[in-house]
């Protein structure tokens, strides 16, 4: 299982305590951790609590945003299947147990919010950008950049070097271009809570006339490399 975490310090206690009891006990998962530059004290917190649960950790250095952070602990799996999820409390984690039943069936097995609980920017940035996405790519999948997921490590492999052009939605281009490459995916409906401490450092208002030019231009660009395959890498 793989968790990144940045600014959670008020939350990842209860997170992680979740995390473990539901998911990493049961099926004797290995755990990775990995922070991204938090300023908040987070990492002193994960050091805690590597005392208590078993994990690997990664803590301190400078912020390498939220893709750099993902993109680095997937280079780092060493299981055949990896459970990701993200740290800020808004995904159930028992939701699990929707997902992997169907592990074996599928290369990515990857939750579907059913009613998002966020503010009405978030929302309304979220099915701007998947109606686009969908024009763009032709691909079908409905939440294509949830933070929740079951994937192979030959997914990971394979289309890792090829994500590198949605900083701002990470796992919509990875689903995207493994969905392109017939890698085979499952959505499941899951639970969406509001963050039980804190807000967002990433989606706020003066960041989101930035995050949406460089989406449209991200998704045109992405768009035109999958339509020209001698353009792919």
């Amino acid at each position: 299982m793989f968790l990144p975490v940045h600014n959670e310090a008020e939350t990842i206690r209860e997170v992680l305590d979740v995390v473990y009891r539901e998911v990493v006990v049961p099926t004797r998962a290995d755990l990775l951790v990995c922070e991204d530059g938090s300023t908040d004290g987070t990492d002193e917190v994960l050091r805690e609590l590597a005392k208590k649960y078993p994990m690997r950790l990664r803590a301190g250095g400078s912020r390498k945003g939220y893709a750099g952070a993902v993109r680095e602990g997937l280079e780092r799996i060493q299981t055949p299947l990896t459970f990701f999820a993200d740290s800020d409390g808004q995904y159930d984690p028992h939701d699990f147990w929707r997902l992997w039943p169907h592990a074996a069936d599928y290369d990515i097995v990857v939750g579907r919010k059913v009613v998002r609980d966020e503010p009405f920017h978030r929302i309304l940035l979220s099915r701007g950008f998947h109606v686009l996405a969908k024009m763009m790519t032709e691909v079908p999948l409905k939440d294509m950049d949830c933070g929740f997921r079951l994937l192979r490590k030959e997914v990971v492999e394979e289309v890792l070097p090829e994500a590198t052009t949605l900083p701002d939605s990470f796992w919509a281009e990875f689903t995207i271009i493994a969905y392109r490459k017939g890698f085979r995916i499952l959505e499941v409906p899951i639970t969406h809570r509001p963050r039980p401490r804190g807000t967002t450092s990433i989606y706020t208002m003066d960041r989101l006339p930035g995050i949406m030019s460089r989406e449209f231009v991200g998704l045109l660009a992405l768009g035109q490399r999958l339509r020209n395959p001698a353009r792919r890498h």
